[in-house]
């Protein structure tokens, strides 16, 4: 069995991930591994790559951001091949919980030594997500910035922040979740399995990867001032402490609403808007390839 399959989104990064493709394959040589290195050509072709070659590799890839990284995830969960992840993107917040390097030559380095961890995911539907899932606010936010093409990281989320709070209503919702109903007019909602999405915006501060149940972030209906006071908070985790936003912890939550709802994973949108849409955690579904133990 060969040892590595790398999955090289070229485009990633305003196609940095090309370039990055070119170094990587150097390294492999160099090291005399025993890979392949494939690019993808279209959306969802990581994921088509990763369950075609999920049982021929001991290690599958993920070069390039946060979406690249979602779509591999959703080709192996449950699956047993390890993940490695090279960062080439804008976002980075599941390689940062996972301190794994965002120099790709320091990655590279760290997927020699194969030191591993066991952690969950979680499924909204048909979609797998290593990080988090957001519906509602943060959702629009993500529709907004595809948009945006002169800007990079948390900026893109900041600006695509301020554009989507003079139009968004919140839509009510039903929460059901550890024998609890909660109905209101919801801004937003965090199923966390991490800390942060957005690029360092840490919506689930006490998140962990590995403790099996999402951390939720709840955000009633809020004023255009308290958008503001909650995006300042997100910044370091104090937004929690606005009467707006609820906490808790589970391991499946069903959302639903009389409205089509927004929804992504991991920052890529769920194509289809829901109206029902239940969440689960799957415990210790993914074996990743980390700095240290």
């Amino acid at each position: 069995m060969a040892n590595y399959k790398l999955i090289v989104n070229p485009k990633a990064a305003r196609g940095k991930g090309a370039k990055v493709g070119n170094m990587i394959d150097t390294w492999c040589r160099s090291a005399n591994l025993d890979y392949e290195l494939e690019y993808t050509t279209r959306p969802n072709h990581a994921t088509e790559i990763a369950d075609r070659d999920s049982s021929k590799f001991e290690c599958l890839v993920a070069v390039g951001g946060d979406g690249t990284v979602n779509e591999v995830v959703n080709g192996i969960v449950g699956k047993k091949v390890k993940l490695g992840i090279i960062p080439v993107g804008s976002g980075n917040d599941y390689v940062k919980v996972l301190n794994i390097p965002i120099q790709p030559q320091q990655a590279f380095s760290c997927l020699l030594k194969q030191k591993t961890r066991v952690l969950d995911a979680g499924q909204a539907g048909n979609t797998f997500f290593a990080n988090g899932l957001g519906i509602g606010f943060d959702a629009w936010v993500v529709i907004t910035s595809q948009k945006v093409t002169k800007l990079r990281g948390s900026a893109i989320y900041l600006y695509s922040v301020l554009r989507t709070m003079y139009s968004y209503k919140s839509p009510w919702m039903r929460l059901t979740y550890n024998n609890t109903v909660l109905e209101d007019k919801i801004f937003m909602i965090t199923v966390g399995n991490g800390v942060s999405l957005g690029g360092g915006f840490k919506l689930t501060p006490f998140a962990k990867l590995d403790d099996g149940l999402f951390d939720l972030n709840i955000v009633t209906d809020l004023t255009k001032i308290e958008i503001v006071q909650n995006l300042i908070g997100v910044y370091s985790g104090k937004h929690i402490n606005m009467p707006q936003v609820r906490t808790d912890r589970t391991a499946d939550i069903l959302i639903e609403s009389d409205q089509n709802l927004a929804a992504h994973a991991d920052g890529e949108l769920i194509k289809t808007p829901v109206q029902s849409l239940r969440v689960h955690l799957l415990p210790k579904a993914l074996e990743v390839v980390v700095p240290d133990v």
